[in-house]
């Protein structure tokens, strides 16, 4: 069924092949305004006008504005993240859209004061309406762009706050894009592989991957398994042949690297970030069931192909659960951490602990370097201690871990090619010992606050886990990447520029402290 001559490509079929595809996500209701990440704005305008049925009407556009939005002085909402909500809007209505330029108008007919500010970093900066906000009432109600999120920060001088106290939602990321998949031309395809059906092959999975990531940010979770149906089962025959190909594959394999990590990021942005009880039940309840979809999917498909989806996917499962239990135990840490009374408690208990048989312990589990990991312990113990004592939030912590792994993983793996998986097995041991050690030394001693300890002990290692994780599974989609390309494999380009995105940018170097590990 796979192999043999390929066949010249039926362009009529791969034509009506993404009609389908298309009609069906419209029966769906489904929006795919970003469905091709690489149209261009006109293109895709051209593209939503074809679609809609009834014309633009600027009086129902006004009515739709009063209804979700409202003055408030203080309060900015990015112009992108406005207009997809108009966009959203008109799908819904089946009317035409206009462009993004006619669409600030026609903001302007209905908030005439309003005014238009460039806020960000350099390089990152965007553009956004200012002195509108999003009614509680609306669909779109986002904290962070109302009356309510503007009060709280005025009243606190911190955001910080308005991130702790509300639960997040993925329909603020309404409009993200995919990042750029493999281009043709950049990779060394063998002879017996057509250069335009590989071409048109990676069209069409991205067209299929940014539906899935639409589908996830409106919470339809349910509609990615029959849009994984449809794609694999209903894939042209004359593109069959090519999806055993090893180079397929392996574009396959970065692909779907590429959609997991989005679509991780717009589920959960940072472990510290609130999430509603619901969304977490759906978030699980989709990483169980992605796996028995795809095997549906799959079926009677080449081996290898089947094989490094089957892969990735359980890799991405495993993260989204670790992500999940993290957030669970990133709140219940923070409700200690931000009590004055239990960190002055947790520093007395750990100024009291047996450090130095603590440490000669965690030695003993080392294979060499004994002096270096003994001023390694040394210097986590300080840092940890100097945490304490400031009475640090727990994003300090975050930070604090971000930089222990960089230094002790990511840097020294970086030297020694090949070595990221033993290097990172060698720091488990180490931080599992020491603190395995540590919650005994306080459990002997009667410390006051161990219960407290036990909570931060666990959150700490679910984090270095879910860090640990994340790295492994880049450094599966940068070997990919390479074999797609036909380059060679070291671990120095593999961690290059792999900052464990979605986490506290990393400042000074820390070292670290160890904790248990338990079975997960």
């Amino acid at each position: 069924m796979h192999c043999g001559l390929l066949e010249e490509p039926d362009m009529d079929s791969t034509e009506s092949w993404i009609e389908r595809c298309l009609n069906e996500s419209e029966s769906k209701r489904y929006s795919s305004h970003t469905s091709l990440g690489n149209m261009s704005n006109d293109e895709h305008e051209e593209k939503e006008n074809n679609r809609a049925t009834k014309p633009h009407s600027t009086p129902a556009t006004l009515e739709w504005l009063e209804e979700n939005y409202e003055i408030a002085e203080g309060v900015c909402i990015p112009r992108s993240a406005l207009y997809m909500h108009y966009l959203d809007f008109s799908e819904k209505h089946d009317t035409q859209p206009v462009n993004a330029a006619s669409f600030g108008k026609i903001i302007r007919q209905q908030f005439p004061a309003l005014t238009t500010r460039r806020l960000g970093t350099r390089g990152q900066s965007k553009y956004h309406y200012y002195g509108i906000a999003v009614k509680e009432t609306s669909p779109y109600y986002d904290v962070m762009y109302s009356k309510k999120g503007a009060a709280w920060v005025n009243e606190t001088g911190k955001k910080e706050v308005t991130k702790q106290t509300v639960a997040y939602s993925p329909r603020s990321k309404l409009g993200t894009l995919l990042p750029e998949f493999p281009n043709v031309k950049d990779l060394n395809l063998p002879a017996s592989l057509p250069e335009e059906r590989v071409s048109t092959f990676i069209m069409m999975y991205r067209t299929h991957c940014q539906r899935i990531l639409d589908t996830v940010i409106r919470a339809n979770f349910d509609e990615v398994q029959s849009f994984l149906l449809h794609f694999w089962q209903g894939m042209p025959p004359h593109m069959l042949p090519v999806l055993g190909s090893t180079t397929v594959v392996n574009i396959v394999g970065v692909c779907d690297s590429i959609l997991y990590k989005a679509i991780s990021g717009v589920l959960m942005p940072t472990v510290l970030q609130a999430l509603p009880d619901s969304l977490t039940q759906v978030i699980r309840k989709f990483a169980k069931q992605l796996d028995e979809w795809l095997k549906i999917a799959l079926h009677d498909l080449p081996e290898n192909l089947r094989n490094i989806k089957f892969e990735l996917s359980r890799r991405f499962s495993q993260i989204l659960k670790r992500q999940t239990s993290l957030n669970h135990l990133c709140q219940a840490s923070r409700t200690v951490i931000n009590s004055a009374d239990i960190t002055f408690q947790m520093l007395e208990d750990w100024r009291n602990v047996d450090l130095n048989s603590i440490t000669k312990q965690t030695l003993y589990t080392m294979e060499d370097s004994q002096e270096e990991h003994r001023q390694l312990i040394m210097h986590l113990y300080q840092e940890f201690d100097h945490l304490l004592e400031e009475q640090s939030p727990i994003e300090a912590y975050i930070e604090w871990l971000d930089s222990m792994v960089d230094r002790c993983v990511v840097k020294v793996a970086g030297k020694r090619p090949g070595s990221l998986k033993k290097v990172a097995q060698q720091f488990l041991l180490m931080w599992s010992c020491f603190g395995t050690r540590v919650i005994r030394d306080m459990t002997l001693h009667s410390a006051p606050s161990f219960g407290s300890f036990h909570l931060i002990h666990l959150m700490f290692d679910d984090y270095v886990l879910y860090l640990l994780e994340s790295l492994h599974f880049q450094e599966r989609a940068n070997d990919l990447m390479r074999a797609m390309k036909g380059e060679g494999s070291t671990v120095k380009q593999v961690l290059h520029g792999h900052r464990l995105k979605g986490h506290s940018e990393r400042r000074k170097p820390s070292l670290q402290k160890q904790h248990e590990t338990p079975d997960k």
